[in-house]
């Protein structure tokens, strides 16, 4: 005869405790909307090294508000974050895309007529693409995370105190037909930085989602900085911002739609805006907001042909990093991203730029209901700015960029259909035992529990 000792027989599934009568553990369905909004982190993802991260905190407020010196220090840092990790990088596909990026832009000085405005202008795409490489490299957790992104929104904090009190000095808090920016600054680069500092408040908030303080206080900061985009007179910035505020909302309602429109809005306007395939009325109703109308956009509406010429003249490797902004007759940029990286790098460099840009966008989204309201915001934020202004290699783009491929892996691996999450597991009621039994002659009898 033998007998299982009491309390350790068999555990049942719900299926079996369906058969003989026991209660059935409660499903924890009904969590997993909250789950896939704010999954939980992963207690074993391990910090990155401090030294590192502190170094790309320092690129961070540099490129919040950025000296004029900043780009000449950008991918040294970055290098410095790296060696500082004590490990390298294991490259992935993203990774490898990005530094391939800025080997064509470096491999421009080879065809350029003119080394010497290719030789700066490839130094600026090299050290956004390593930048990029460190940042994914180097932020490995929580912590590092929130500590890269608030030194960047400390930066913009900074910058829009400046903006409003300019504005204030001059008796105009209220009134966005005038400009306001910080002295020494381009305004539009001004803006657009803010605007990126909203995007980025949105990651902040979705990092921070486990505590109420760190959700709601980047949330906070967007008011700060959506005034001083408001005003630093930019439209661009200030429709990107109303954009991605409004992705994000619709997001929320309806994903999956939301994410299919988003990404077609952003297709369609980037393949017909450059080529002058876009309503001209719409184009110039946006050129009369702030009471400013110039009648193309301040000089666009003229450029954009000029540099799809330029372009057409050498369409695949392009003419040179830099080349077109220094000899155009307009002493402009295109304003455009396409055709600003199209006439610096051609066909080959459109590709691997934007295939950086979308693959990153595309990870993020794929990982969850948080992501996908990342990413979203981050194109609505962003995509008038890049139909409308000169920012291919801004330092506060790319590190923003970066930390929203980041953001899922704090996360840790997407959890499969039908498992419910962690923290509904901690909740469920303890299984039931089989109660112990012996068998006597062949037969089982119950003893009790």
């Amino acid at each position: 005869m033998t007998a299982a000792p009491p309390g350790t027989g068999p555990t049942t599934t719900p299926r079996a405790r369906a058969t003989t009568g026991e209660p059935l553990v409660p499903a924890a369905g009904r969590r997993r909307r909250a789950a896939d909004a704010h999954p939980a982190p992963q207690p074993s993802e391990p910090a990155g090294s401090l030294p590192a991260v502190l170094a790309l905190c320092v690129v961070a407020f540099l490129a919040a508000r950025p000296p004029w010196w900043s780009f000449n220090y950008g991918a040294v840092l970055a290098m410095i974050a790296i060696v500082l990790t004590g490990r390298l990088p294991r490259l992935g596909k993203l990774d490898v895309v990005a530094l391939l990026t800025g080997g064509w832009a470096a491999a421009s000085l080879l065809w350029s007529s003119r080394t010497d405005l290719t030789g700066p202008a490839a130094y600026r795409y090299i050290s956004v693409c390593v930048l990029f490489v460190a940042c994914r490299h180097v932020v490995r957790g929580r912590r590092d995370l929130l500590l890269v992104g608030w030194t960047y929104l400390g930066g913009c904090a900074v910058v829009a105190v400046e903006v409003a009190t300019g504005a204030r000095s001059q008796g105009q808090v209220l009134l966005f037909a005038e400009r306001y920016g910080v002295a020494g600054k381009e305004v539009n680069v001004t803006a657009y930085t803010l605007a990126v500092g909203v995007a980025l408040a949105l990651v902040l908030a979705a990092a921070g989602a486990h505590r109420r303080l760190l959700r709601l206080a980047p949330l906070a900061l967007i008011v700060l900085l959506g005034y001083a985009v408001l005003l630093t007179g930019s439209r661009g910035a200030a429709i990107g911002v109303l954009l991605g505020l409004v992705a994000a909302l619709a997001t929320r309602i309806a994903p999956r739609l939301t994410a299919v429109g988003v990404a077609g809005l952003a297709a369609a306007l980037i393949a017909l805006v450059p080529f002058g395939l876009a309503p001209k009325g719409e184009l110039l109703w946006l050129d009369g907001l702030y009471g400013r109308p110039t009648g193309d956009i301040s000089g666009r509406l003229s450029i954009w042909p000029y540099a799809l010429s330029t372009w057409s003249e050498s369409p695949l490797a392009g003419s040179g990093a830099g080349v077109f902004i220094g000899t155009n007759p307009f002493e402009i940029g295109p304003h455009n991203l396409l055709l600003t990286v199209g006439n610096d790098l051609g066909l080959v460099g459109v590709a691997l730029y934007f295939a950086t840009m979308a693959g990153a966008l595309v990870i993020t989204a794929r990982t969850g209901r948080a992501g996908l309201l990342t990413a979203c915001a981050f194109v609505g934020v962003m995509l008038p700015i890049c139909l409308t202004g000169q920012w291919e290699t801004s330092l506060a783009f790319w590190l923003a960029l970066a930390l929203v491929t980041v953001l899922p892996g704090i996360w840790g691996p997407r959890r499969p259909p039908g498992i419910a999450p962690r923290h509904a597991h901690t909740r469920r009621r303890r299984p039931t035992t089989v109660a112990p039994t012996i068998t006597v002659a062949g037969r089982t009898v119950t003893t009790g529990r």
